[in-house]
């Protein structure tokens, strides 16, 4: 059995850690023992730092033995452990892409190092990689410098939670919400690249009292939500969750599930509001058009538009609409994005077979 290598970013939360999860329950686990390299420092743009850090987890991959290496890159800290991978006695270094810094370019000298230079070197580096998502292999300029080490798009998996597991009613009484009562989730980091200012925007211009929305998450848009919104949560229109573990027990009494966010790869959250049979409105952007089929199974609109949010809202407050959607979206999702389609092409590149 191939020993592969897992490269954990402890203090990450979101997609990465749970595809890391996902691959060590699946039947993956029969072909393969899996070892996680757990990362639980950074060390900034400091050159001492930088060799320091590629030395420690060269001697820590080298302890495993391991035939290959799955790396969650690209960006600075993929670069890194793709170097201390290359010097240690791994034979197979695999990187998945589940973001880059081409997601949101700037003019900055900085940036312009991590596209060009950074993230080419890494690709070039690695025996082969892979993204998340089509629109990834389109934007990435990254990838084109090495096209024979392109796995091509391994998708994240498809939760396929059974929703009557999650019990319903759960999160109405936590927060007396009445049952003619639209409840709008947004999940996620609340911080800027995720449209907070955008839904903040149609929050404002909805007078509709039964639109109820709930903000799960944690970061730094929550103070301007608390500024600006300070009526609406007065009234109860808006509420600030912060960090649950109960994620699925909110979206199961959610009817839409909005998603603003400005860039994306292949949104796990985005699958689990389906899975939840959440009714989506979503921007236009990246991965997303890959999960959802504007007008079939779901509403998809421009970036940055908080009218378009606001009149993708209004259309969704019809319950036949929004229930023709979720079931699009759940056949949909159930068929792409199945654990077949996605390990069965994993398993082959963990193996060295591209």
């Amino acid at each position: 059995m191939k020993k592969v290598i897992l490269h954990d970013i402890q203090y990450s939360v979101g997609g990465p850690k749970t595809v890391l999860n996902g691959i060590v329950n699946s039947p993956l686990k029969d072909e393969f023992e899996f070892v996680r390299l757990k990362q639980v420092e950074g060390c900034g743009f400091n050159l001492f730092k930088a060799i320091k850090f590629v030395n420690h987890y060269r001697k820590q991959i080298n302890k495993e033995n391991a035939d290959t290496i799955y790396i969650c890159g690209l960006q600075y800290t993929g670069f890194l452990m793709t170097v201390a991978a290359r010097l240690s006695n791994v034979k197979n270094v695999v990187v998945s892409i589940h973001g880059s810094d081409w997601d949101n370019p700037d003019k900055s000298l900085r940036k312009w190092i991590l596209m060009h230079v950074i993230e080419p070197f890494t690709i070039k580096m690695c025996h082969s990689f892979f993204t998340v998502c089509e629109a990834a292999q389109r934007t990435i300029g990254a990838l084109n410098v090495s096209p024979s080490r392109n796995a091509g798009v391994v998708y994240n998996t498809f939760p396929n939670l059974d929703i009557d597991t999650i019990p319903k009613g759960l999160f109405k009484k936590e927060q007396r919400i009445s049952e003619d009562s639209i409840i709008v989730a947004v999940v996620g980091r609340v911080v800027m690249a995720k449209g907070h200012q955008y839904i903040i925007e149609a929050i404002k211009r909805i007078e509709d009292p039964n639109y109820i929305f709930v903000i799960v998450g944690d970061g730094p848009y929550l103070g301007v939500y608390e500024q600006q919104c300070d009526k609406e949560i007065l009234e109860g229109r808006v509420r600030l969750l912060g960090v649950r573990n109960d994620v699925y027990n909110i979206l199961r009494d959610s009817d839409i599930f909005l998603f603003a966010t400005l860039n994306e790869n292949h949104s796990l959250a985005l699958l689990e509001a389906v899975n939840m049979e959440c009714a989506v409105l979503s921007t236009n952007v990246g991965g997303n058009p890959e999960i959802i089929e504007d007008g079939k199974s779901g509403i998809l609109i421009d970036c940055k538009d908080s009218d378009a949010i606001v009149k993708g809202l209004l259309r969704l407050k019809d319950t036949s609409l929004r229930k023709r959607y979720t079931v699009a979206a759940l056949l949909s999702a159930r068929e792409k994005f199945s654990v077949a389609n996605t390990y069965g092409k994993l398993s082959r590149i963990l193996k060295g077979k591209l």
